[in-house]
């Protein structure tokens, strides 16, 4: 995780400020990153009920039906076994139960439902949190005796879905209903009235009846985040089309007191969509922040405060294709532009009280490229295929895969097709070797707000009343800037991340938040007045071209004692990018 190390020995600390600048000038792309010297040692992780309060950031993971050896390599690729607290698994009903017969689990299970539980089976022994999230139905269930995004027959999605729920209880921790239930693409034939219903009310009771049976086991439950395609038909019952439409979607959900006692959170997409980073329409809305925003004021003036909004499906496109956009302004399409909408995407909606974020883990087939990392040749069968379209990874391990590709078949036999839509070759990489997209290092530097499997929660919020992560000084420059702190449970420790564009390692700053947490659930928990502390802090830039870290500094302060429920840490410099981790050093 890219936590400071909470165990380096004390004679040992005047000596790290050294050792931090040598590797951060020697460090190269094929070298590790600073941020993995850092790591802090693992502890082993405790089961914890994963609630609206809880901080999450991590990846959503499609496993491989037919190839368990590739998707046993994509298992232990840092995203997922280092740096994600959690996993949201697409559990499209076509793929778990194809045929009537394969809705016997134990003794005719298919083979999307068996790839789908391995994949479960290992991040449950991660200690990371996993999050299903139904779409499509097969053929033998639907109205129209089609499969994909066509109505069920009635009472059958609630019957999956408790299927699903029972063979799942405990090792799937939260439920999304549905998928872009404002297009009427993703179910032809479906109306508003079904969705509220039969999908979302009815779905819910499914899930509750099995969580809820003895023994009793914590489960969040949510409804669908909304595509932010603007020209996209929308469902019936909506009146209008784009941004008017979410609007009345959220309205008429919040206007259903049955649905709103039975569901612990809404959703929204995050998405780089249009220039405006998730903008359908301008008005209602602007951005995927600004969609948080509209979801937050109706939860709250409609009296359900304690909702939780949870991220559904998210992207970030690196490629040139349509759906890209050139935001530094440079005549291209690439990953650059992705490294600078993920700081301004996870930036704006962590910072405004989003508590979970994620990406897609890797390349894949569809029409667009949305992937953290690069496809590898897990087992050396694509060179043999197509030497022509690997290049050797930096890290010595398995060659990466320069091209967007299908490859039909199991581990052994698959063959090789092109990938739909943009179609990348490796110019469009702008460090072919390196195993990771660029914008993937700001993804994992966002990621140690969640802690990887620790538990933690949500802590102050920036501009909050009371409750505020406040910075003053010059450091604290820029045209953008965020700041967002969780605290640990696990760790008793409290994390800060702050950016800050206009940032130059030449300026001061000094940062103060609230020693003890406010929210309801935990109040109090944290650091007493005159408990004793020291803070921890990394300042750093993430390079532009190859991600590595660069003018690293590290900083170490005096034990302080908490005073007037504050903890307060001055900066020496600050660099873009800060990592503050305020810890305990007695027990009271």
């Amino acid at each position: 995780r890219l936590h400071i190390p909470m165990t380096i020995i004390p004679p040992m600390m005047k000596y790290i400020p050294v050792i931090l600048l040598l590797v951060s000038s020697t460090l190269s792309a094929q070298g590790n990153k600073v941020n993995n010297l850092l790591d802090r040692p693992k502890i082993t992780p405790k089961p914890y009920q994963w609630t609206t309060d809880h901080m999450q950031v991590g990846v959503r993971w499609q496993p491989f039906i037919g190839r368990p050896k590739n998707n046993a390599a994509d298992a232990l690729r840092p995203v997922i076994s280092q740096f994600s607290s959690y996993v949201q698994f697409w559990v499209s009903w076509a793929s778990m139960e194809p045929t009537q017969g394969h809705c016997d689990y134990k003794n005719k299970p298919s083979a999307g439902l068996q790839a789908i539980e391995k994949a479960v089976g290992h991040c449950n022994k991660l200690g990371l949190k996993v999050e299903f999230v139904f779409f499509h139905a097969p053929a033998w269930a639907t109205i129209e005796g089609k499969s994909g995004g066509h109505r069920p027959k009635p009472g059958l999605y609630e019957q999956y879905v408790k299927r699903i729920a029972t063979h799942f209880k405990g090792r799937a921790h939260a439920y999304q209903l549905a998928h872009e239930a404002n297009l009427q693409g993703m179910m032809k034939g479906a109306d508003m009235d079904f969705y509220i219903n039969d999908v979302f009310i009815n779905g819910a009771k499914s899930v509750r009846s099995i969580y809820d049976t003895e023994p009793r086991t914590p489960v969040l439950i949510s409804t669908s985040g909304m595509s932010p395609c603007e020209g996209c038909g929308t469902t019936m019952g909506l009146g209008s089309k784009g941004g008017k439409a979410v609007n009345t979607f959220y309205d008429m959900l919040t206007a259903t007191p049955e649905l709103m006692k039975l569901v612990d959170a809404l959703n929204l997409n995050i998405s780089d969509q249009n220039d405006g980073y998730g903008n359908m329409d301008g008005h209602y809305v602007t951005s995927c922040w600004g969609n948080y925003d509209l979801v937050r004021g109706k939860l709250d003036s409609r009296g359900y405060a304690s909702r939780g909004i949870l991220a559904s499906e998210s992207w970030i496109s690196w490629d040139g294709s349509g759906q890209a956009v050139d935001v530094n302004g440079d005549g291209v399409k690439n990953e650059k532009d992705a490294y600078e909408k993920t700081i301004t995407i996870f930036g704006q909606c962590l910072e405004r009280g989003l508590n979970t974020m994620n990406l897609p883990w890797s390349d894949n087939s569809s029409g667009w490229s949305m992937g953290l990392t690069k496809r590898l040749d897990y087992n050396g069968r694509v060179k043999k295929l197509r030497p022509d379209i690997v290049v050797p990874s930096n890290n010595g391990g398995p060659d990466v895969v320069t091209r967007k590709l299908g490859l039909p078949g199991n581990d052994e036999n698959f063959t090789i097709r092109d990938g739909s839509g943009y179609v990348f070759t490796v110019s469009d990489y702008i460090n072919p070797g390196d195993p990771n997209h660029l914008h993937y290092y700001i993804w994992r530097w966002y990621a140690q707000i969640a802690g990887g499997s620790d538990e933690v929660i949500r802590h102050a919020k920036a501009g909050e009343s009371g409750n505020d992560i406040v910075i003053t000084g010059r450091g604290f420059t820029g045209d953008e800037r965020y700041r967002i702190s969780s605290y640990n449970r696990s760790r008793n420790t409290f994390t800060v991340l702050i950016y800050a564009s206009g940032a130059n390692g030449k300026t001061t700053a000094k940062v103060t938040i609230p020693a003890t947490l406010k929210s309801e659930a935990y109040r109090g928990e944290g650091f007493a007045d005159g408990a004793t502390y020291i803070a921890r802090v990394i300042s750093k830039e993430i390079n532009r071209v190859n991600g590595s870290d660069q003018n690293v500094n590290y900083q170490e302060s005096n034990p302080v004692k908490v005073a007037n429920g504050l903890l307060t840490v001055s900066l020496k410099s600050m660099q873009t990018f800060t990592t503050i981790e305020f810890m305990r050093v007695n027990k009271q």
